[in-house]
């Protein structure tokens, strides 16, 4: 037995051809060229170990062959990917979405477009196929954090259903038409800190073999408040001091670019006998706030839990976010006049939102939803004596005041060349007269003749006009 075995190694160490080197030991790391096999020796081991191994595989299935090579999948598959043969697309017809005015007296924006479908089949049998305009409210600040449905709220504005049973649609491209009246009332797409308002077209198709193809395509509405014939005007009152400050601003402010504020202050001197006490301006400051306010309603679950007896108060979060969105400090450029009976401080300056900040226009919702803007002006002023008539010899005596006011600013787009649909709108048909409008009759001029009435027009027969002839 022990004769057989040996017998069996020295039969089978052939294909096992290894260096002499590595039969006698380990094999040592070295960098000299010497210890490593030579470019012939190796070959030659690779060669014979290639072809021992094409043998062997000579004698495997053909599965075992392919996994040995590394090919786990056939190169041609029986499955085919299945491709989808018709496709939707929606396309937007009418200008952009502005509400023009105020939520109140906004008569809304016209939308209308073609919702395409691509057949590349010769035809296609569609069970449904029908459109959703939807709003989409995400609030970030929820009753409840975990909760979706605290946290989103999704309407349905308008649907459209372009199949009512059952139809074929031939190879081609078919185009469906539609249109849809935005209420005035909606508020714009906005992105905030507290919420998100989108708005997006959704579209369904349904063949009878089960397959559904979807589409959607997001809408940008807009909101665009026309801005007064005159400025705004505003008095400020500084008791105990005798300032008087008016001030005049536009009604609107637009994201991009500058306004101009207007400025008189009055009642900056006080006289006596010899002295007059006098108020110098040293430092004015503004900023332009952006003011949040989120009230955020419990869902249906969670009003629950709460008890029927809880106060509405308690079904609710109201949450509140500032920021500021532009800001600027001026130490110069104001004109002040001490020596006139009307003494007087004025001045201008430009303010506006600073690039980059991307303000959310104002807004007022129904559920509580509000969001405004406020210009903040603060004056530094001291206090000075000086002789009568000799404002320039001023003895600052250490006194000094913060004048603080606020606007409320309203923030909205450009309403640019467009106006509302109505007003662009052609004449309806009973708007139009039966007729056309009836001339009286006109007398000789210069010894022209006047024209006849419309009773004694000879008929274009009789003229020649009209007449058909048979050719010879």
């Amino acid at each position: 037995m022990p004769h057989r075995v040996a017998t069996f190694l020295r039969h089978h160490a052939h294909s096992f051809d290894l260096p002499t080197d590595v039969k006698k030991g380990p094999r040592k790391l070295s960098n000299s060229k010497a210890s490593r096999p030579s470019f012939s020796d190796r070959s030659l081991s690779s060669s014979d170990t290639s072809v021992s191994s094409k043998e062997e595989m000579a004698h495997l299935p053909g599965s075992i062959k392919r996994l040995s090579l590394g090919k786990s999948t056939p190169k041609h598959s029986s499955k085919s990917i299945p491709q989808i043969q018709t496709s939707l697309d929606i396309g937007i017809e009418s200008p952009p979405l502005v509400l023009y005015g105020t939520t109140v007296n906004s008569t809304g924006a016209l939308l209308s477009g073609q919702l395409k479908v691509v057949i590349t089949e010769d035809h296609v049998t569609v069970d449904e196929l029908k459109m959703r305009m939807v709003q989409d409210i995400h609030i970030k600040k929820a009753f409840h954090n975990h909760c979706k449905d605290c946290e989103r709220k999704s309407t349905e504005l308008n649907q459209w259903n372009f199949s009512q049973g059952t139809m074929i649609l031939k190879r081609g491209e078919q185009s469906i038409p539609f249109s849809f009246l935005l209420p005035g009332s909606l508020p714009a797409s906005m992105n905030g800190m507290l919420s998100e308002i989108q708005y997006s077209l959704k579209a369904t198709l349904k063949t009878t073999s089960g397959e559904i193809i979807k589409t959607s395509h997001a809408l940008d509405i807009k909101r665009a408040v026309h801005p007064g014939d005159r400025d705004r005007r505003s008095i400020r009152i500084f008791p105990p001091t005798n300032i008087i400050a008016n001030c005049e601003l536009p009604s609107v402010i637009h994201p991009i670019g500058e306004t101009n504020l207007k400025m008189k202050i009055d009642g900056v001197v006080k006289r006596d006998n010899k002295t007059q006490t006098q108020w110098r301006l040293k430092r004015l400051t503004w900023r332009l706030d952006e003011t949040q306010k989120l009230r955020a309603p419990a869902c249906t679950k969670h009003a629950a839990k709460l008890g029927k007896d809880a106060d509405e108060a308690k079904k609710f979060m109201v949450h509140e976010e500032v920021r500021t969105i532009g800001s600027a400090e001026l130490r110069e450029g104001w004109k002040a006049d001490y020596e006139s009976v009307d003494s007087s401080i004025e001045f201008e300056f430009p303010f506006g939102v600073k690039a980059g900040e991307k303000p959310i226009c104002n807004m007022h919702m129904e559920d509580g939803t509000e969001i405004t803007h406020t210009l903040v002006v603060e004056m530094i002023v001291t206090e000075e004596f000086a002789p009568l008539g000799k404002s320039r010899q001023a003895t600052p005596n250490g006194a000094a005041r913060v004048l603080r006011m606020h606007f409320n600013v309203t923030v909205t787009e450009r309403a640019g060349l467009g106006i509302s649909w109505d007003e662009e709108s052609p004449p309806l048909y009973e708007n139009v007269p039966a007729s056309p409008p009836t001339y009286g009759q006109m007398e000789a001029f210069e010894g022209l003749p006047g024209l006849p009435d419309y009773e004694n027009l000879s008929a274009l027969g009789n003229l020649g006009i009209g007449e058909s002839h048979e050719l010879p």
